[in-house]
């Protein structure tokens, strides 16, 4: 798992002119950084992952990984701290932490995990290193780099893993003028996030020993290639870390836990999102459900008549969906199932009728609120879908901002479109091209009092932001 806390646990720079020695500062760490700081370093640092890779957006895997991680972080000692919890579209094993309680799994980590547990163990560990202020040390060490110099530091750390040459390349250009550094985090700090990370996932109701089960697979599993996952690379897993983790587990009950079937949906979900060949998964799950070889049907049938849909293949689709709603409880996503099928079939009477009776049912739904909205700009009802969206609290997913811009653009409203298309720049990293929106807004004259003020305000906002930006690009 890789362990991005500031810098990344360990960049893939050898010179030992970068290697620092941290001290343990223990819980007086807390001090150096403000919250409000850390959370502008994080929010700056997605900003500048977005730039660079595909964050998933698709809201029914966020709203699991954040409850999931919420659950976790309720239990720890510091249940104040807030966190994010996102997903990067990427197959390798990986996760990490950054400044202000960002946390991130890769794709491939959470579809490696073989139980709800395993995951839980892999976020409660990232949680520790949070709530331990392993970070704030780290910052402590490097307080003399500018806000968007240490996001842009994480991101190229991030990156040298899934593109080496372009990752060092990011950080050979960050690190100019003398700016030398490697981020080491101590054995100490793995065994302090380990056992933290154990008595989280005890209280919070999950099996304890799934931690060190997870880290021994992975270890085994990583002697059959000839490179190591990422999380073993920059969480070194020993075979006394690992005794030493499964001897603390062993302190707590054991919990029968079966896993929930929001997780199970999630993975569903999530394996027709990042596949590559999404005939062959086809293929792969009408081949599982012939055989009843699965884990979960529910999830299996669902994967399939999402994949179906991706695919535009209608066939078979409404008989999964009958099978789902006969046997599970009422959901958001099985309704979605509907009405993307009426759209298939080219029925938008029918497509409207199920997502109004959906959202009479689940009105503040988001994930719900924005498919509609999309649908309906697709089937030019502009007004109805910025009646929807301008009730929906979906602030922080980019794509919330590009629907309701093109919903502004369509109801001839273009002074807020600017507005919320520089929203959907700025959130994607792309401050210039936010700035250049909004600095043509500005000039228009039919602009209300109140909308020139919005604009005016943000525009100096973005504008002082963009000097930064350029400030670090001259420092490099």
């Amino acid at each position: 798992m890789i362990r991005v806390l500031l810098f990344f646990l360990s960049l893939t720079v050898t010179s030992s002119s970068w290697a620092i020695d941290l001290p343990d500062m223990g819980n007086s760490a807390s001090t150096v950084v403000s919250q409000s700081e850390e959370q502008e370093i994080g929010k700056a640092f997605m900003r500048e992952l977005r730039r660079q890779t595909e964050v998933i957006d698709d809201i029914e895997i966020s709203n699991y990984i954040n409850a999931l991680g919420h659950k976790l972080s309720s239990y720890s000692d510091a249940p104040e701290q807030p966190f994010y919890f996102f997903v990067v579209k990427d197959k390798s094993i990986n996760a990490f932490a950054v400044p202000g309680g960002f946390i991130g799994f890769h794709s491939g980590l959470i579809l490696a995990a073989q139980s709800e547990s395993e995951l839980a163990s892999v976020c409660a560990h990232e949680i520790a290193h949070v709530t331990q202020h392993h970070i704030a040390r780290i910052i402590e060490a490097s307080s003399q780099m500018s806000i968007p110099m240490i996001a842009g530091m994480i991101a190229a750390a991030i990156l040298a893993f899934a593109n080496p040459t372009a990752g060092q390349a990011a950080i050979a250009a960050l690190t100019a003028g003398n700016i030398q550094m490697q981020i080491n985090f101590t054995r100490n700090h793995e065994s302090e996030a380990d056992r933290v990370g154990i008595k989280i996932l005890a209280e919070a109701g999950f099996e304890p020993r799934d931690m060190p089960l997870f880290f021994e697979r992975l270890q085994t599993e990583s002697r059959h290639y000839t490179q190591s996952p990422e999380f073993l690379r920059t969480h070194p897993v020993t075979t006394d870390r690992i005794a030493e983790a499964r001897d603390r587990a062993e302190r707590y009950a054991k919990v029968i836990l079966r896993d929930s079937p929001a997780y199970h949906l999630m993975r569903a979900k999530l394996l027709v999102v990042t596949t590559e060949d999404i005939e062959g998964l086809i293929k792969q799950l009408e081949s599982m459900l012939a055989e009843k070889k699965y884990r979960d049907e529910r999830a299996t049938r669902y994967a399939l008549a999402l994949a179906r849909l991706k695919t535009r293949q209608a066939d078979g689709v409404q008989q999964h969906i009958d099978w789902l709603v006969k046997h599970d409880n009422d959901r958001v996503a099985y309704r979605l199932l509907g009405t993307q099928l009426a759209l298939l079939q080219k029925d938008e009477a029918m497509a409207i009728q199920r997502f109004d009776a959906a959202m009479k049912v689940y009105p503040t739904d988001q994930q719900l609120s924005l498919q509609y909205a999309a649908d309906l700009l697709q089937l030019g009802q502009a007004t109805k879908a910025k009646q929807i969206l301008l009730k929906t609290a979906a602030h922080s997913y980019p794509n919330y901002y590009q629907l309701l811009a093109l919903a502004h653009q369509q109801t001839d409203d273009p002074a807020e479109a600017a507005l919320a298309q520089a929203e959907y720049y700025y959130l994607n990293g792309q401050t210039g091209l936010a700035v250049e929106q909004l600095r043509q807004a500005r000039t228009r004259k039919d602009l209300s009092f109140y909308l020139a003020s919005r604009i005016e305000s943000r525009f100096r906002a973005l504008q002082a932001e963009l000097q930064q930006e350029k400030k670090k690009k001259s420092e490099e």
